[in-house]
């Protein structure tokens, strides 16, 4: 019986010890072997290459079980520096997922951050976080923020404390040009409604369509740019130019692209915006990659548009420098 109990005693004093250098250990070594280490990570983009720096001031992550419980919110800010890395409390070994947003801060009107809602209580799932377009009377015409997620489920053990969460933009900037077809003919800037017309307003902890949202988008700004070396008569030098922010453009969504005489409302263009851009990546881009994925890749858009008076010259389009054929499109698509 006393051996039992001398055996015990010596068992606990090892339990104790292995305790204590292990919290020796977290002090010593600034808590490295105690917190999870949590790289976000933006690459999901054209020159595949970290953008996170220039894309983001700020991020959040949500932790939550493997039954899909809310366990923990951690926000960073100042993430403006290169392999950006979280140290999160290191939870018990098990599977969970992690739930990260990071945005910019530049623009400071109200409408240019998208509306969050936060899980609050444990019983809430991943399903409780969305973003939500913020506007007025269902416009938009706000310059936006930056806005980027990524998700992660995986295991989290003793060895296996450095994790990475690859984030995708869920902003986009597209530009929107409309030049005269001929030389000596000058456009006029409010001579045009140009509008995007989606439903992708409203997104989902993953960044997918959290409920059908409809949503005008107008331009933040729209002028008429003219050529400074003057007016010669025989080239075009004029253009009007509408630029807008946009949610996540999601492919199959038949967002439209809308150009409206202003004053009588008659449509010029109306043409289904994904699928128009999704063309340009067949020539731009690998061919391994999906629409969507080139959607989510690609996150500034330039169009050119050649305008005759109230109609539009279906010869060709250019989009971010490539030059499309128009005879054998069907704008209905």
């Amino acid at each position: 019986m006393r051996v039992f109990q001398k055996s015990r005693l010596i068992c606990l004093a090892i339990a104790y010890a292995a305790a204590c250098l292990a919290a020796m250990s977290c002090i010593k070594d600034d808590q490295s072997d105690c917190t999870l280490e949590l790289r976000l990570r933006y690459v999901y983009n054209m020159q595949e290459a970290d953008g996170l720096a220039r894309e983001a001031d700020e991020a959040d992550v949500y932790v939550f079980d493997s039954e899909n419980k809310f366990v923990g919110h951690y926000s960073a800010q100042n993430i403006g520096e290169e392999n950006f890395t979280m140290h999160l409390p290191l939870p018990e070994p098990g599977r969970y997922t992690f739930v990260a947003w990071a945005k910019s801060t530049k623009e400071t009107n109200p409408e240019a951050d998208f509306e969050m809602t936060e899980p609050q209580k444990r019983d809430d799932s991943p399903e409780s976080i969305t973003a939500r377009i913020r506007r007025n009377r269902g416009c938009a015409k706000s310059r936006l923020n930056n806005l980027l997620n990524g998700t992660l489920e995986t295991e989290v053990s003793g060895a296996n404390r450095k994790l990475t969460i690859d984030l995708m933009k869920c902003t986009n900037v597209i530009r929107i040009i409309l030049m005269p077809s001929h030389p000596g003919q000058t456009l006029k800037c409010e001579d045009f409604d140009i509008s995007i017309e989606g439903k992708n307003g409203w997104l989902g902890y993953d960044a997918s369509t959290y409920r059908t949202d409809t949503l005008i988008y107008y331009p933040y700004r729209q002028l008429l740019e003219q050529s400074s070396e003057g007016k010669s008569g025989a080239e075009i030098d004029n253009a009007v130019t509408a630029d807008f922010n946009t949610s996540r453009i999601l492919d199959g969504s038949n967002a439209r692209l809308v150009v409206r005489n202003a004053s009588s409302g008659r449509e010029i263009l109306n043409i289904n915006l994904p699928w128009f851009l999704s063309l340009q990546g067949i020539g731009e881009h690998r061919a391994e990659w999906t629409n969507q994925e080139y959607l989510d890749r690609q996150d500034e858009y330039s169009m050119t548009f050649f305008i005759d008076g109230a109609t539009w010259m279906e010869t060709k389009i250019v989009v971010n420098g490539w030059v499309l054929s128009l005879q054998d499109i069907d704008f209905s698509k």
